[in-house]
């Protein structure tokens, strides 16, 4: 354990000279990335101050305990254990191990040598001090352990304290980002596989309903189930829309979302996109419409992609847009790019929510509709891969618009070139 000897006087240039060694580690530890890069470069800095014999940090993460050796020049083998079995002993004394249980410790050597001290027959315990790394609700999980070449004291301790609780909320702060993002992982995998097999099977069922179509009169005289077969259709091709969602999703993070970009008329896609519509619109009393400047240039596009894209808008334009409202797909050109854009009359986003609607999963607690939360991120990342841009313009109560760009097409039937 720590024990501290009388105050040593601190003058007004040391409280400065730590308030500035505070300062610089501060900002190391806020883009800590791991032991190595970021806490060798702060014991240099503290070294400046405070000659240290040796430095000594123990964590455990995952059930696996590892320990850092940060010894001075010309240190003996004789001196390096003592300081390590007494940071292991303090350790276990914390996270309330028997002393006779031994931890099973993975030793690794600090990359920065502190500068040589000289021997000294003075008190080990009186020169050592301890922090246990800990944040509020959780046990610790680590100590940091300092020795100096001379007697320490309390401002030494205030001192060695701040670094330590800095360093606990660092390594907190980085495990916590590792987890959430091998949990995201472990999903996104579980979700590629399992769509991947159940497309399959999906198509396999909309392949046998087309066979039942083709059998209509004769199925309908023996079974009367012509609307069974259409609700297992629109099953099957919610599903597979679906599974679709989910490849393309775990593609898009990926990076391996594959374009296949040639000339293609905007007004032609927009037009499709109106007419899938049409029976929906008419079901809720919207007017459908579609506007294109004239003269206006190809897109140089994946023209399935884009027509996946304003499908998407389209969509989710028809669920908000109450009866009798207007939905508009418009399309113009814009020096180098086309602007796609689709606009409804719906309650419009608020500004809480339009930071978030292009994150995977979300939805916001105004919908009144159901949905994957998918929907929107997957176009945002169709549009990237074309190397264009999507983004809402919208204000609550009066209406949306989404637009984005993908770039035109020449006379040639070529990319037109950026800038």
């Amino acid at each position: 354990m720590t024990v501290l000897q009388s105050d040593r006087p601190e003058s007004l240039e040391e409280t400065l000279a730590r308030l500035k060694q505070l300062y610089a580690i501060s900002k190391l530890f806020a883009s800590f990335e791991n032991v190595e890069q970021t806490l060798d470069p702060a014991l240099g800095i503290v070294a400046e101050t405070l000659p240290l014999r040796s430095a000594i940090l123990i964590e455990t993460y995952d059930g696996r305990s590892q320990i850092f050796v940060w010894p001075s020049q010309g240190q003996s083998p004789d001196h390096i254990r003592a300081v390590k079995q007494h940071a292991e002993t303090t350790y276990k004394y914390f996270i309330g191990v028997a002393e006779a249980e031994a931890l099973e410790l993975t030793e690794r050597a600090g990359t920065t040598t502190l500068p040589g001290q000289p021997e000294t027959e003075e008190n080990l315990t009186n020169r050592l001090i301890v922090i246990p790394l800990v944040v509020a609700h959780h046990k610790p999980f680590g100590v940091l352990q300092l020795e100096g070449a001379r007697h320490l004291d309390k401002a030494d301790l205030m001192f060695v304290n701040a670094i330590g609780n800095q360093l606990a909320i660092a390594l907190n702060r980085t495990r916590l980002y590792q987890q959430a993002q091998h949990a995201v992982g472990v999903r996104d995998q579980v979700l590629a596989v399992v769509s991947h097999d159940l497309k399959n099977p999906t198509a396999t069922i909309l392949l046998t309903l087309d066979g039942l179509g083709r059998k209509a009169p004769v199925v309908e005289r023996r079974h009367g189930a012509p609307q069974a077969l259409a609700r297992i259709r629109r099953a099957a091709e919610s599903m597979l829309r679906l599974i679709n969602d989910l490849l393309d999703a775990a593609s898009i993070e990926a990076g391996h979302m594959a374009i296949r970009c040639q000339p293609h008329d905007a007004l032609a896609m927009l037009q499709e996109t109106a007419t899938t519509f049409e029976e929906v619109a008419t079901e809720n009393r919207l007017r459908l419409t579609t506007e294109v400047e004239p003269n206006l240039p190809k897109a140089w596009c994946d023209r399935d992609r884009i027509l996946q894209v304003l499908s998407n808008l389209v969509a989710n334009a028809t669920k908000v847009t109450p009866e009798g409202g207007q939905i508009t797909l418009r399309a113009e050109a814009r020096e180098h790019e086309l602007v796609f854009a689709v606009s409804d009359d719906g309650p419009g986003i608020g500004e809480e929510d339009l930071k978030h609607l292009f994150d995977r999963y979300w939805r916001s607690g105004e919908a009144e509709y159901q949905g994957t939360g998918l929907g929107l991120a997957i176009a945002k990342g169709i549009v990237d891969a074309h190397g264009g841009r999507l983004w809402p313009e919208s204000t609550l109560g009066h209406g949306a618009t989404f637009l984005f760009t993908v770039p035109g097409a020449d006379a040639d039937g070529r990319q037109r070139p950026v800038g």
